[in-house]
């Protein structure tokens, strides 16, 4: 059993709740497809609102507590809102003819709120990894010329994003030996690293070229949930890891 003593552990993150969901549909038909996609999402929701806050799970990896579940009411809020968009792109696209869309947008919006609850800054690194794979794939499944041009151009785009954060958090844990992921002051070169990388998912400028170039290629379920969670995921991260940071203003 966890901290919060509600759940068994491996059914405890919200994150991982979508993901099954997302899991099993490849495999269902029909009704039973179409609940899933419902209920997979209100059923994280529900699993989110049952945690209490607090750092509720957590391991040791090398010298470092990694913290992949931690709630407060601005993740809480966050994770909330990342999962009712989940369920409204899943009531949008139950027509959606495409087998891959909805799996790949479920991973998406896992890899959202597992960013959103992580209390270090490897989990959240890694998370913002599955959710470039995720968005990506929801992108590539329009089929179309066009959306597979797209989805490559979009994929590298948020792979040298994920370049930058990885150097920056290597640098930051380098220097201070800590992996939490708190505020942080623009008074290192890894802690500018970090903020360029967060800001190429923002689609802040000058990186913002990747969202018009993208957005119209997705299909028209696709481009919903392209629409919820990369960007909004980035105002999670600025308000978390670098608050009242003036260059963002």
């Amino acid at each position: 059993m966890n901290e919060a003593g509600l759940l068994p552990s491996f059914l405890m993150h919200p994150a991982l709740v979508l993901l099954a969901g997302g899991v099993l549909l490849p495999l269902l038909h029909g009704r039973a497809r179409d609940t899933v996609v419902l209920t997979a999402p209100l059923l994280a929701l529900t699993v989110l609102w049952l945690l209490p806050e607090g750092r509720l799970l957590q391991w040791a990896w090398l010298d470092y507590t990694l913290a992949p579940l931690v709630v407060d009411k601005l993740s809480r809020l966050f994770a909330t809102i990342f999962l009712l968009m989940a369920f409204a792109g899943g009531l949008f696209a139950l027509k959606q003819p495409s087998r891959l869309e909805v799996p790949a947008a479920f991973l998406y919006a896992a890899s959202a709120v597992g960013v959103t609850l992580a209390g270090d800054l490897i989990t959240v690194f890694l998370f913002w990894e599955f959710m470039a794979v995720g968005s990506t794939l929801v992108l590539w499944s329009a089929g179309s010329a066009g959306a597979w041009a797209a989805s490559r151009r979009y994929l590298a785009v948020h792979l040298a994003g994920g370049v930058l954060l990885f150097a920056g958090i290597a640098g930051h844990v380098a220097a201070t030996g800590d992996v939490a992921f708190s505020a942080m002051e623009l008074d290192s070169y890894a802690h500018w690293l970090i903020l360029a990388g967060f800001l190429i998912n923002a689609g802040a400028p000058p990186f913002s070229a990747w969202l018009p170039d993208a957005y119209p290629e997705a299909s028209w379920s696709g481009t919903v949930f392209l629409s919820a969670f990369t960007t909004k995921t980035a105002v999670y991260v600025l308000l978390r890891g670098f608050p009242g940071t003036e260059i963002l203003i």
